[in-house]
């Protein structure tokens, strides 16, 4: 049986498994322009170079209330499927969003804020941390898939990686007083074919990441986060998010809408990813000497 490890070291995540070890940027997600590998000779491993963007896929699905049916597996790309950037694949399937068409500014920090809440470690080997709304932000840089799982009175939100759980629950009030979270306390309701998640009560150890590259930052006790999720065919939804914190930004920060791609394998399965701090050294000390060794070639 396969344990698999991530480690990120300067944005690469390197995936260690108990059989043997891969040096490879299987969570490599650009952030503007794609990056592809050069001509590779004889078949391609994965078949990478037939891969190409979805088409739209007919409607969305809808639940016997009339709702769309946000349920799926679902990839942080144009093409329902993991992508590897060391092979050819097809430019346009990268896109997360096109910052040519969509562009995401950067957040607007108030005067002051950089001691406190500006986050300032330059660990390349620290592990993120599994919470809203970074999970789903970074998946710009990580490119692991999220499953949903929509019934009429909750949706279940499961992410790869950082493993995550999240329980929505639809049509409830925020607590008067909920106790901070990592995922905070959130509400949902539908705006036509939008789900629209409001999320308060995040706790401040959530450092906030993914926004329009720039670094990351810990969120004050006034964060309040919005995600706007719409499925918009049968082969794709977006997600939108607007984060306010009058204490740590100058205004609220608007993620361009992101796209995500339904999975076409029907065997796509689950996997289980989590970070290690090292804890395995002989196997990141055998990873290291690959690494080296494979720079040297």
């Amino acid at each position: 049986m396969n344990r698999r490890f991530l480690r990120c070291t300067g944005g690469v995540a390197v995936v260690a498994a108990a059989l043997g070890m891969f040096l490879t940027p299987a969570f490599g997600q650009n952030l503007s322009a794609p990056v592809t590998g050069g001509k590779i000779s004889g078949p391609v491993a994965g078949d990478f170079d037939k891969v190409h963007v979805l088409p739209i896929g007919g409607p969305s699905p809808r639940m016997a209330d009339g709702h769309v049916d946000l349920t799926g597996r679902w990839y942080p790309n144009s093409a329902g499927r993991m992508l590897q950037v060391a092979y050819p694949v097809d430019p346009g399937a990268f896109f997360h969003f096109d910052p040519k068409v969509t562009p995401e500014p950067p957040p607007s920090f108030n005067p002051g804020v950089e001691g406190k809440y500006r986050h300032q470690s330059s660990d390349p080997g620290e592990c993120d941390q599994a919470g809203t709304p970074t999970t789903t932000l970074e998946q710009l840089g990580q490119h692991a898939p999220m499953e949903l799982i929509e019934s009429p009175g909750r949706l279940v939100m499961l992410y790869e990686y950082p493993l995550d759980v999240r329980m929505v629950y639809m049509n409830r009030e925020h607590p008067s007083d909920p106790d901070p979270t990592f995922n905070g306390d959130t509400t949902a309701h539908w705006e036509g074919d939008t789900l629209v998640l409001d999320v308060i009560a995040i706790d401040g150890r959530m450092r906030n990441s993914g926004g329009g590259g720039v670094g990351a930052w810990f969120p004050s006790e006034k964060e309040h986060v919005v995600e706007r999720i719409t499925r918009t065919s049968k082969n794709y939804l977006t997600y939108q998010i607007t984060i306010e914190d009058p204490i740590v930004l100058a205004k609220p920060w608007k993620s361009a809408p992101r796209r995500w791609s339904l999975a076409q394998d029907p065997h796509d399965e689950w996997g289980e990813v989590f970070c290690t701090h090292n804890e395995e050294p002989d196997e990141y000390k055998k990873l290291k000497e690959y690494e080296t060794k494979e720079k040297g070639k």
